[in-house]
């Protein structure tokens, strides 16, 4: 069985980073453990990186970059154009999962992601997710 292909949005990073235990921090260790594959993007990780270095989140450098180093260099994808979503910025995170091969979406925004606009990438919650997680 292959390893699932899933891309997170920047909340749920940030959640993870924020919440051990929770259902973000157990995606991003379910990547850590190889139970799932997270596919980034170059402009993503720049977002990433931005938010994540915000002053309000108080993360130091290493522990962005070592945050940072969960995205792999063989889950690296180049996005595809996405559709006009409500929030713009959130269009290179569709455009990535439209690049994968299992089109999951992980975020704690849905409503950034109407289902008639985005077929056909599943949108998740991060509950959701993790209930994914637990049935494989």
């Amino acid at each position: 069985m292959s390893v699932p292909v899933w891309v997170i949005d920047t909340n749920v990073l940030i959640s993870a980073a924020l919440s051990a235990g929770g259902n973000c921090d157990q995606i991003v260790r379910a990547a850590v453990d190889e139970k799932i594959r997270l596919a980034w993007s170059s402009p993503m990780l720049a977002k990433y990186r931005a938010v994540l270095l915000r002053p309000k989140f108080k993360f130091s450098s290493p522990v962005v970059s070592s945050l940072l180093a969960t995205f792999g260099p063989n889950n690296q994808v180049s996005p595809k154009p996405a559709p006009s979503l409500p929030d713009p910025n959130d269009e290179v995170f569709f455009g990535t999962a439209l690049a994968t091969t299992d089109k999951i979406l992980v975020t704690g925004d849905s409503a950034h992601f109407p289902a008639e606009l985005c077929f056909p990438v599943e949108v998740l919650t991060p509950a959701q997710a993790v209930q994914l997680l637990l049935k494989r």
